[in-house]
């Protein structure tokens, strides 16, 4: 049932990050102060105290700091990519260490699974984004059609279109980013599983 005294829903903090299990503070002089976890893909999560008011956050837990400050982690960029029925695509660009634009790398495609699950700023322990990088390949991970967090209409377009709109979506953010000078076009490979192993297949054959 709607609820028509529930409050809009709004944009807290500006962070480019995935929160969860937030929940309010049980402080009685510090009730305009959630703790929430946060995770990025460059960092695991740990918890943050987010003002209620400013939305600015602040890290209270440094449990990885130690383990990360012996890794150089990849560059991750946000590019807009155009689809081929004129929207954007919201891709995430994950870079190798040290990466050197006059060099050419190998490049992949990471092809989400779900089928309807986002591509955010996960940290995953399965599909690891800053190890992929570490191993010398630049990341191409796009929110296809028929992921969420785009509007309802975004997300159902993969409905019955399994091999259509969502694979061209696929092929517009990697033809996009190899357009680039340090693409080795000879050496672009695709991953996932899933549906994003169905995607795989299905771009080898097309």
């Amino acid at each position: 049932m709607f609820n028509k005294s529930a409050k809009p829903i709004y944009q807290l903090t500006k962070d480019i990050a995935d929160y969860t299990a937030i929940s309010v503070a049980s402080f009685p002089a510090k009730q305009d102060v959630i703790v929430a976890s946060r995770m990025t893909i460059s960092e695991p999560t740990e918890l943050f105290l987010i003002d209620a008011k400013s939305g600015v956050s602040n890290q209270i837990t440094f449990t990885n700091k130690e383990f990360l400050s012996g890794f150089k982690l990849a560059e991750v960029k946000k590019r807009m990519v155009p689809s081929t029925d004129g929207k954007e695509i919201l891709t995430w660009v994950i870079y190798p260490p040290d990466f050197d634009p006059t060099k050419k790398y190998p490049t992949l495609l990471y092809c989400q699974g779900g089928p309807e699950s986002t591509v955010s700023q996960f940290f995953s322990y399965r599909w690891n984004f800053q190890l992929m990088a570490a191993n010398g390949y630049i990341i191409v991970a796009p929110n296809r059609r028929g992921l969420p967090g785009f509007g309802s209409k975004w997300n159902d377009d993969i409905v019955g279109d399994w091999g259509g709109q969502p694979m061209r979506d696929l092929l517009s953010a990697i033809d996009d980013v190899s357009k680039e000078s340090y693409v080795n076009k000879d050496k672009m490979g695709a991953v996932g599983a899933s549906y994003g192993g169905y995607s795989v297949f299905w771009l080898r054959t097309s």
